[in-house]
């Protein structure tokens, strides 16, 4: 299927304390987790290193999918990956969601996509809601790159969204908005999961 994946991967995990997406998770590791639940259904994934880029690169190298680009101003924050990440989409729509999320199962994707072919003259943005909240993936028309580029470093995708049509589905799944950023969240999702 011709979608891309994008998936910002630069930061400095702060409020882990540790560098959260090589720790071990399901046998292998965090972003090793979140990239495989999009495995099937994206044909490129792009990953949008920073903060110890040459080990994730090394990390992720053998798989043939899978693209890395540095953002060498990953300081300036996630917005500032997303931004480096959207210059190498070629696909008509894209796929974003964050390199902490290592438990968005395929169908959410699926359903997304289900979504678009039945909206996708009408909306822009198609994204998950979960009891009135947004979650993740989030699926983008490529229309939404020139926007997302003209945006400053510091301005965030919810500003990007409100120039586009969006589409919310929801979704009785709370793994859409399961993400890991502290040592606490880290120890209750490995007890949940019995790893």
């Amino acid at each position: 299927m011709d979608i891309d994946f994008l998936i910002p991967a630069a930061g400095l995990s702060s409020r882990m304390g540790d560098w959260k997406l090589t720790l071990p998770y399901k046998g292998s590791t965090i972003i090793e987790n979140s990239i495989s639940n999009g495995m099937n259904i994206c044909n490129r994934i792009i990953i949008v290193t920073g903060h110890r880029s040459e080990e994730l690169e090394k990390l992720l190298q053998n798989n043939s999918k899978v693209l890395t680009v540095k953002n060498k101003k990953f300081q300036n924050g996630m917005f500032s990956s997303i931004q480096t990440g959207v210059r190498l989409i070629e696909s008509e729509w894209f796929f974003i969601t964050m390199g902490d999320m290592p438990d968005i199962k395929e169908d959410i994707y699926k359903s997304l996509l289900h979504a678009r072919n039945k909206n996708s003259n009408n909306f822009d943005i198609i994204r998950p809601i979960y009891k009135g909240k947004r979650g993740h993936p989030v699926l983008l028309h490529k229309n939404t790159i020139k926007s997302i580029l003209k945006e400053p470093v510091s301005s965030e995708m919810k500003n990007v969204f409100s120039h586009f049509r969006v589409l919310d589905i929801e979704m009785n799944l709370q793994d859409t908005f399961r993400d890991i950023d502290t040592p606490e969240e880290y120890r209750r999702i490995m007890n949940e999961t019995g790893l």
